[in-house]
């Protein structure tokens, strides 16, 4: 499940000319970022940075999921603008279409850069960007579905045609001169003359019809031949000049602006100059389209870094806002999100202060949204909408096929025991619901457990003790521990034992990395009881070998034994005074929601282990 501020990490290491200097723009290190991205990998189940000779670059599907990540991460800084705006301001809209191709730095970077200018000034104004070049993606990346009660403006970014129009303002925003670009190792002192790359070999990507034209009109004015035109997106430029690294590229020269994986590239002008001029077009222009244009203008004759976003709103915080403005209930939203009354309530008390004020009015009868309530309320709605289209893959970012979810699980005795058995069945279960979902499963105890959850590395984990400042859900399993031993060794006669009883065996227990053991712990030291373990041991199929050939004893949960017990070569002797139960949780990260597949095995997980016990 892809988070908001996963995402704006994302993005501003895409933007970035390294991790490194991504994570220094962000204020984290750079392990965090490479993890947060490993784990972002592994949530869209497809790669999205190649490295190749020591450079490392975004793949295909990055610039697919960066067009979809951007408007959602500038929706939810309008949202928070929006929320504290003086309550006199009125919602208007500018829609921006943008008649060139998404690439990941260049125009994209600079339009990012002026909405977020722009935004300090007008924070009444929606900026809605559309890609009219992009034929994969519905809406060309618009997240704004029918705002027709919205006073609105209009810019149109594109190139210059020569039209004579005078219907439209035309402003020139850039007059964007092309370049060759190679890639040259650092340290570089001098170039490559432009004379020599013209007479050797050149390529050009797949651009737009009129720049194309522009670069066949200027290659026989000069009669520069053997140009190689390719059909590859000019957005994978870093690709094609490690693939093409003998020939230098033609193209305008905002297409190589440094970002991630166009680093130490040698952008040289020809001899015979070629310019392009991108230019805005209003049909009627007013303030708003005036000072978006100016700041745009702006935006693209700067050589700062680009603005890193910083999103404060999860979308955890817009889920539950959404289901507590629809029901107006904190009990009902809370069912419908499968979480208890507090920890939503204390989600939209978080919201609340990200805000900057009350969201609902309390009342007897239950939750009424305030003035800053219903002004978020549209905001917090899009978001949603648009996050489902970007997860589902319907807005061609993230091919549905690719989606998958990482369970973290305890270990297991052996494959017969009860619990892993009942995960197993939970998990074909969904399984079969979502063919088309990968799954990664992996073992460890409940403490690290909570750190891969916490790290990205799984989606989902279940444990077996109530972790602090983790999320999670009762899958309604209880089951109380006992004493185990090996008959031949007649340690214990038949039936209970207490906990003091077990503090006089030589005992074979494992770490307190796991909750078994913590559980343990904590029910001794409630009792004044020291436990001292013969020997600790962490492979718990190793612990039930040592049964058979030490007289030392054991503490499982029964079930997981349960064909050794059945069998006559295990005895169980259950824990009284104090009883030790083992309930079973699945935990997740607080900074997301759970997906519609994770919540799918939560549910199937917990019919699952309702189901009678028996051995197999």
């Amino acid at each position: 499940m892809i988070e908001l501020r996963t995402l704006a990490y994302f993005v501003t290491a895409c933007r970035s000319g390294s991790f490194a200097q991504a994570a220094e723009y962000l204020g984290i290190a750079v392990s965090t970022l490479s993890t947060t991205m490993k784990a972002l990998e592994r949530d869209v189940g497809v790669s999205l940075f190649r490295r190749i000779k020591n450079n490392l670059y975004p793949t295909e599907a990055a610039r697919a999921l960066m067009r979809g990540a951007d408007p959602l991460l500038m929706a939810e800084l309008f949202a928070r603008r929006w929320a504290v705006a003086p309550a006199r301001a009125s919602l208007k809209l500018l829609t921006v279409e943008v008649g060139l191709s998404f690439t990941i730095g260049g125009l994209s970077k600079a339009v990012r850069q002026a909405i977020h200018q722009m935004g300090t000034e007008r924070p009444d104004v929606f900026v809605d960007i559309i890609w009219a070049d992009e034929k994969d993606a519905p809406h060309g990346g618009s997240i704004v579905e029918d705002w027709r009660d919205t006073e609105s403006s209009r810019v149109e970014i594109t190139l210059d045609y020569g039209s004579r129009q005078t219907s439209k303002r035309v402003t020139t925003l850039l007059a964007d001169r092309w370049v060759f670009a190679c890639r040259m190792p650092s340290g570089t002192r001098s170039f490559p003359k432009a004379a020599d790359l013209a007479t050797g070999r050149l390529v050009v990507p797949r651009l737009s019809s009129t720049l194309i034209e522009q670069a066949e009109r200027y290659f026989r004015q000069h009669k520069i031949s053997g140009v190689r035109f390719l059909n590859d997106h000019p957005g994978d430029l870093p690709r094609i000049m490690d693939d093409y690294s003998e020939a230098a590229l033609f193209v305008p020269g905002s297409l190589v602006s440094p970002r991630l994986g166009l680093t130490n590239i040698a952008a040289i002008l020809p001899d015979e100059p070629l310019t392009t001029r991108i230019v805005a077009r209003t049909t009627k222009p007013d303030t708003l389209t005036s000072l978006f244009v100016r700041k745009l203008r702006h935006a693209l004759a700067d050589t700062q870094p680009a603005f890193a976003d910083r999103p404060v709103i999860s979308l955890r915080q817009i889920r539950y806002f959404n289901l507590l403005q629809r029901l107006r209930r904190v009990s009902a939203a809370a069912r419908g999100a499968n979480i208890s009354q507090p920890a939503l309530s204390e989600q939209i008390h978080k919201l609340e202060t990200s805000l900057g004020g009350s969201l609902f009015e309390r009342r007897g009868d239950g939750m009424i949204p305030t003035v800053k309530g219903e002004r978020f309320d549209r905001m917090s709605r899009l978001i949603e909408t648009s996050f489902r289209r970007l997860s589902s893959g319907d807005d061609g970012a993230v091919p549905p096929q690719s989606r998958g979810i990482a369970i973290g699980i305890l270990p297991s005795v052996n494959q017969h025991g009860f619990l892993v058995n009942r995960i197993t069945e939970a998990i074909l279960d969904v399984q079969e619901r979502h063919p088309a979902l990968k799954l990664l499963i992996r073992e460890a105890p409940n403490g690290m457990l909570q750190d891969w959850v916490i790290r990205g590395l799984v989606g989902v984990a279940i444990v077996e003790t109530i972790l602090p400042q983790m999320p999670r859900l009762p899958l309604g399993s209880s089951e109380r521990l006992a004493a185990i031993t090996h008959t031949r060794h007649k340690m214990l006669p038949p039936g209970p034992v207490t906990l003091a009883d077990l503090a006089r065996l030589p005992l074979a227990l494992p770490t307190n990395r796991f909750g078994l053991r913590q559980l343990l712990d904590a029910s001794a030291e409630q009792h004044d009881i020291a436990l001292r373990p013969y020997m600790e041991i962490d492979a718990l199929p190793m612990a039930v070998a040592i049964l058979g050939r030490l007289p030392v004893c054991a503490v499982l949960p029964p079930s997981a034994v349960e064909r050794e017990i059945a069998a006559g070569d295990l005895v169980v002797h259950p824990i009284i005074e104090p009883a030790i139960s083992r309930r079973l949780f699945v935990i997740y990260s607080g900074e997301r929601t759970l997906s519609e597949s994770e919540r799918d095995l939560v549910n199937s997980l917990r019919r699952k282990l309702s189901e009678p016990r028996h051995a197999n």
